[in-house]
């Protein structure tokens, strides 16, 4: 039977984001703290022929089902993530990291008989060096199972998601248990596989190997000559399961259908969405995750795999383990659709809401990039605001425009303001190439939101004085709010003769 391909342009829509709330996950499975050292190698040690690296910066990560909850929760979906960590400062920063991106973390238990698993790579060059494994791998014990099991027995969820690493935390009567657990509840379960024996998952409604793992379970040497198809179909007939995703690597995905009695359904293919591959890590738990909010929103299997492949193509571009944005999945699929090539400053990607963009750009104390912020009405865009922004985004990595909405205008300006919509103010600065990112505010000041996104840089023009005290005419709203946590307050000389007031007056008078 031959594969059916999937329409590159098709699905272009996230089908989770339609409901009255965001959908709930329950993710469980073996938690990582990844933990990167990054560094450079000039030298050989002089006590053995090894190199030296000497450490520049460490930088911590969630990894295993910390990750696919990650996902689930920057993609726009819900999380209740029930596992275990050890007693140990590992644990402590996971619980950290989870709860900087407001995951629930009242669900992971601290065990005693185990360290948190950690795994530490040495990196030169973003070429990784040498791996360094943290774990004690056996069944966690009774006691911890049970509170795992009545742990999801207590809350509602849309769907299960088992992330199994093989590390202990899923021992296969626990699997058994929640598998039935989601079955009775009449909710999908997805999991993505570890090991031989793939009947563990007797009842999933979905699993998610790559092919070195399908091809482990049936004892089959990878380098055989085997189809993504051929492998689903075998996995179900070796160990009965449901539907099942073959992730490929560079060739894309195979999804196999669950038969209709006796009658097999026609696989469906993707082929891989060509990216630069900067780092593999994580890219699985990026695909069961989508497919999981997919099939929990009640979406189409091939619907919800061309957004899992969509997703993973973006997280390959990354380095370590990082999880995909709701606005960057949103941008690439709209670009799919339009039939456009990825473009990085893209006018349609660029205007996006404060909550948004704070996922973008992340939290301040872990930013590589310095953020520069600036506001206004921009009624009328002229090539003074042109030269006052170019200025601005030299100061940074990243210019973020906050713009007033037209009833802030309104209340600001008088009611025959704006000349130029809202929704034209922020197409016509997003399409200049020196900005990244345009935000509208409702707010006659843009106070909330400096406070949301943290910038690192204010800038506003020469015409305010960046030392003026609050309440003058002259003083710079937010500057107070940004000096308490570091951010620096700049201003920036105006082109003489230029503005959008006097724009509008030589007009009228003409």
């Amino acid at each position: 039977m031959t594969e059916a391909h999937i329409p590159l342009q098709s699905h272009a829509s996230i089908p989770w984001l339609f409901g009255t709330r965001p959908l709930r996950i329950a993710v469980i499975g073996d938690v990582i703290l990844d933990e990167y050292l990054e560094g450079q190698v000039h030298r050989i040690s002089p006590e053995a022929p090894v190199p030296v690296h000497l450490v520049s910066k460490t930088v911590h990560g969630a990894g295993g089902a910390a990750n696919a909850a990650r996902n689930i929760k920057l993609a726009g979906g819900d999380v209740m993530l029930l596992s275990v960590t050890g007693n140990d400062e590992a644990g402590r920063q996971l619980k950290v990291l989870l709860q900087k991106d407001l995951i629930d973390t009242s669900y992971l238990q601290t065990v005693q008989d185990r360290p948190t698993i950690r795994k530490t790579r040495v990196t030169s060059g973003s070429h990784q060096m040498m791996r360094i494994d943290w774990e004690r791998i056996h069944p966690i014990d009774i006691q911890v199972q049970e509170r795992i099991l009545n742990g999801l027995n207590s809350i509602e969820f849309d769907a299960l998601l088992i992330s199994d690493y093989g590390k202990g935390v899923l021992p296969t009567s626990l699997i058994s248990s929640l598998l039935h657990l989601a079955k009775d509840r009449g909710v999908p379960a997805v999991v993505d596989p570890k090991g031989r024996d793939f009947s563990r998952y007797l009842h999933a409604t979905l699993i998610t190997p790559n092919r070195k793992e399908a091809c482990d379970a049936l004892g089959l040497d990878p380098a055989d000559e085997c189809s993504g198809e051929e492998l689903g179909r075998r996995l179900q007939q070796v160990f009965g399961l449901q539907n099942v995703l073959v992730t490929m690597g560079s060739k894309g995905m195979v999804l196999v259908p669950t038969a209709v009695g006796d009658k097999p359904l026609q696989a469906l293919a993707l082929p891989a969405v060509a990216r630069e591959v900067y780092d593999v890590s994580g890219a699985g738990d990026t695909v069961v995750a989508l497919m999981t909010l997919g099939l929990a929103a009640k979406a189409s299997l091939a619907a919800s795999m061309h957004i899992a492949n969509t997703a993973a193509a973006l997280v390959v571009e990354k380095w370590g383990t990082q999880p995909i944005r709701l606005a960057e999945l949103e941008d690439a699929l709209r670009e799919q659709v339009q039939g456009s090539k990825r473009i990085s400053h893209a006018t349609v990607g660029k205007i996006v809401s404060g909550q948004t963009l704070r996922q973008i750009i992340g939290e301040p104390a872990t930013r590589s990039k310095k953020v520069v912020f600036t506001n206004g009405c921009f009624d009328l865009l002229h090539a003074g605001h042109v030269a006052y922004l170019e200025q601005a985004r030299s100061l940074g990595d990243l210019l973020i425009i906050g713009v007033n909405t037209d009833a802030s205008v309104r209340r600001l300006k008088g009611p025959k303001r704006p000349y130029v919509s809202e929704a034209d103010r922020c197409r016509l600065l997003a399409a200049l190439a020196c900005v990244d990112y345009v935000v509208a505010f409702a707010e006659e000041t843009p106070e909330e939101l400096i406070a949301l996104l943290q910038p690192d840089f204010l800038i506003k023009g020469a015409d305010y004085d960046k030392n003026a005290p609050l309440g003058s005419s002259q003083a710079i709203v937010g500057a107070a709010t940004l000096r308490q946590y570091g951010g620096t307050v700049e201003t920036i000389e105006l082109t003489v003769g230029l503005s959008s007031s006097a724009l509008i007056a030589r007009i009228q008078s003409s």
